[in-house]
């Protein structure tokens, strides 16, 4: 198991978090980030484990379900991409005469997963405003 330590930018709440590097059942990895739930304030949000080591004045969490993203997340995600594929492949019998049915239903389940991860992956993290340089 490796620990690092973690820090909320909503709630700046700090933490340990223990985890099996490339392996997550509950949470999204995506390099040296994850994306899953405070434990304080319990907002999705990408994290950053580069920072290896455990601070032992801090509360330790693992990978579970407490921190994880949520079924309701996995449904939006693979539900529509699962119901496209079964038509998908349903319909080589419904239309064998059409033979791009089947391959632009399967690309479209395809689509909705890489879409939802992008929409996912640009919307958990933390909210930056634009800053105006003054010029002379």
């Amino acid at each position: 198991m490796t620990t690092s330590v973690c820090k909320c930018y909503k709630c700046n709440y700090k933490f340990n978090y223990e985890y099996i590097p490339g392996v997550s059942y509950h949470s999204i990895r995506l390099g040296n980030k994850r994306i899953f739930r405070c434990p304080k304030c319990k907002t999705l949000q990408k994290f950053d484990l580069s920072s290896k080591g455990p601070n032992n004045s801090l509360k330790t969490y693992g990978d579970s379900s407490e921190l994880g993203i949520g079924a309701r997340i996995w449904m939006l995600m693979l539900l529509p991409t699962f119901l496209l594929l079964a038509l998908g492949n349903f319909s080589f019998f419904i239309f064998p005469q059409v033979i791009y049915i089947p391959f632009v239903l399967i690309f479209l389940g395809v689509v909705w997963v890489f879409g939802y991860l992008i929409y996912l992956i640009m919307s958990v993290g933390p909210k930056t405003t634009g800053t105006k340089k003054v010029g002379k």
